[in-house]
């Protein structure tokens, strides 16, 4: 399967109208387009596009560490990572993460890595991460509204 990660072309929200989560994945993300309706500055919507048509979606907080005390300075935060729900089950996810340290190390120069939590009643999610190349770290995150989570790390230099 061929997949292209991009930036969120400006003046586009109408593209994340596309990529819907079942109504079971809603405790661990709101939709795309909820998330970044009210997204700060810093953060940078993705796009995953399997051909002409948007399948995935993911953000980049830049000012994740200000935030995180766990993510040292330098890091950036992945965010809001989802799989629209009629394209689960396909490889995507895996193909999106696999993927992920090159595109971000081109969009992200400066950024030695990139952190994420992910919530310890999300086990698929985890097994993702972990075949992109993130490890965790062995910390909990406890500040997320559906429980605890588990922080991953994946370097980028």
């Amino acid at each position: 399967m061929s997949l292209r990660l991009a930036p969120l072309p400006a003046g586009r929200p109408e593209l994340l109208e596309a990529i819907r989560l079942p109504e079971e994945q809603l405790v661990f993300s709101d939709p795309p387009s909820v998330s970044m309706a009210g997204a700060p500055a810093g953060r940078d919507g993705h796009l995953v596009w399997h051909g002409e048509l948007p399948v995935g979606f993911f953000a980049i907080d830049r000012d994740y560490p200000a935030a995180h005390d766990f993510a040292e300075a330098g890091s950036i935060g992945l965010r809001m990572f989802c799989v629209d729900h009629r394209q689960q089950g396909r490889g995507i996810a895996t193909g999106i993460c696999v993927g992920l340290k090159e595109y971000l190390v081109t969009q992200y120069p400066e950024a030695e890595a990139v952190y994420l939590t992910v919530n310890h009643r999300n086990p698929g999610a985890r097994a993702v991460y972990l075949k992109g190349g993130f490890e965790l770290t062995g910390e909990d995150y406890l500040g997320g509204g559906a429980g605890p989570q588990h922080i991953m790390r994946l370097g980028l230099r």
